[in-house]
């Protein structure tokens, strides 16, 4: 691929199909349109996917000490900052896309890289109110907020992981059907009767870019509303701090006690039944 693309050819090679409607509104409706302008620069330049995902870790890292300074500049600089990673978390899928340079260890760094966001930003929300307070047990808290987001995140790479053990234990082949997650699908509405009335918004309150609206919405505030600002975030902290580590505690519950992991595998994963039947090739997922 050439250094010199036009937009035009980037949109037809590196967008994803149906990339409008698959997934959250702010990718759906803002990251991934515009992250197109950042993958026409960052190929002019040749930058790899690795190191934009590189740049990404470290713009989410400063945005995250930022906002542990607990300042209101630190605050909406820090705000900035996270929006610029992600932000650049799309824009690395687009230029791997382009170069033809997609591998599993690409997602592997970006799915890292999630993890390691996770526990930045639960942290220094918490962190940022004990410097600002001088009160400690706003650091206990944002350890909670970093835990239960952490193990919400690691709850389905330990799923996959499980899946590759039994794999690897029995040795047989299997053919993949596709379970649950096996197919992209537009987001699912919020359920009109039900439990899911109450957890689906929960769980939802805990996913990236909702966490990201919200920090942008407080980030308005410190700016211009400061003792509105400071109220607004230790509400934030205090009620995150209580439901990201109920919502983990729960969702590995009812994993455990369903018997969910082995049901879908056994979903994903059918035995060829004739012997000597060779399996269907398998291509990598490729990360925003």
């Amino acid at each position: 691929m050439t250094r010199s693309p036009t937009l035009a050819e980037l949109r037809r090679t590196v967008q994803k199909e149906r990339y409008r409607e698959i997934g959250n509104w702010l990718a759906r409706r803002v990251a991934r349109p515009s992250a197109i302008y950042g993958t026409w620069a960052a190929v002019r330049l040749g930058m790899s996917a690795h190191q934009v995902t590189i740049l990404a870790l470290l713009a989410g890292t400063a945005g995250c000490v930022a906002i542990g300074s607990g300042t209101r500049a630190g605050f909406a600089w820090g705000v900035l900052l996270l929006h610029l990673w992600y932000w650049l978390d799309h824009v690395d899928g687009q230029v791997a896309r382009w170069w033809g340079t997609a591998s599993l260890d690409g997602v592997f760094f970006d799915y890292l890289m999630h993890h390691a966001w996770n526990l930045l930003l639960g942290f220094a929300l918490g962190y940022g109110l004990a410097a600002r307070t001088s009160d400690p047990a706003w650091a206990v808290a944002g350890c909670a907020i970093a835990l239960g987001w952490s193990i919400l995140g690691l709850a389905n790479d330990c799923r996959y992981k499980a899946f590759f053990q039994r794999l690897k234990r029995e040795g047989a082949t299997y053919r993949i059907d596709g379970g649950s997650g096996g197919r992209p699908q537009p987001p699912a509405p919020w359920p009109r009767r039900g439990r899911g009335v109450i957890t689906w918004p929960a769980y939802k309150a805990c996913e990236p870019h909702v966490v990201l609206i919200a920090l942008t919405i407080l980030a308005g505030l410190a700016l211009f509303t400061p003792s509105l600002w400071e109220a607004a975030w230790r509400a934030m902290v205090r009620g995150m701090a209580v439901l990201a580590p109920t919502l983990a505690i729960a969702r590995c519950a009812r994993i455990v006690s369903r018997g969910a992991v082995g049901a879908e595998f056994e979903v994903w994963f059918q035995p060829w039944a004739e012997p000597g039947q060779r399996p269907i090739p398998v291509y990598d997922k490729v990360s925003d």
